[in-house]
């Protein structure tokens, strides 16, 4: 692949990534609830399978993007994965307890697990935007040594 095509692979990518991760963690998450007369234990069904979702796309995007960068780069999306299992292996497990007792009908005093995962979202988004930065960078530092050669 050239180095050109390097660029705009990880430019996709890293695009998917940061709308994937913006449109469902911070546009249908919170929209979901302002549906009327939807009870929200079936509101909370309809998260827990979206979030599962979710992960199993950024997953592939992060795995796509590993393949693709190099150097430091590369350590960004290691980073961005870090993150991710964080949130799935420590903050999911109580998040997905809380939801359950919940849609049971449990009266659940208020928590700061949400507050954790939502910073971590951005944290995630700002990796994804400064990847996006860099493979746009790069493209136009590919384009531009192409041009002198030519």
């Amino acid at each position: 692949m050239t180095p050109s095509g390097r660029h705009l692979c990880i430019i996709v990518l890293a695009a998917s990534a940061f709308a994937t991760l913006f449109s469902l963690s911070f546009v249908a998450t919170p929209v979901k609830f302002l549906a009327p007369d939807v009870p929200i234990a079936h509101l909370l069904a309809v998260g827990r399978v979206t979030f599962r979702a979710s992960l199993a796309v950024e997953s592939a995007l992060l795995t796509a993007l590993l393949m693709t960068t190099r150097g430091r780069l590369r350590w960004l999306v290691f980073g961005t994965g870090a993150i991710l299992l964080v949130q799935w292996l420590i903050l999911m497990p109580r998040l997905d307890e809380r939801t359950l007792a919940r849609m049971a009908g449990t009266i659940l005093e208020p928590s700061s697990l949400h507050y954790w995962w939502i910073v971590l979202d951005i944290g995630r988004l700002g990796i994804y935007a400064l990847i996006l930065r860099k493979g746009l960078l790069g493209v136009r530092r590919t384009h531009s040594n192409e041009r002198l050669e030519s």
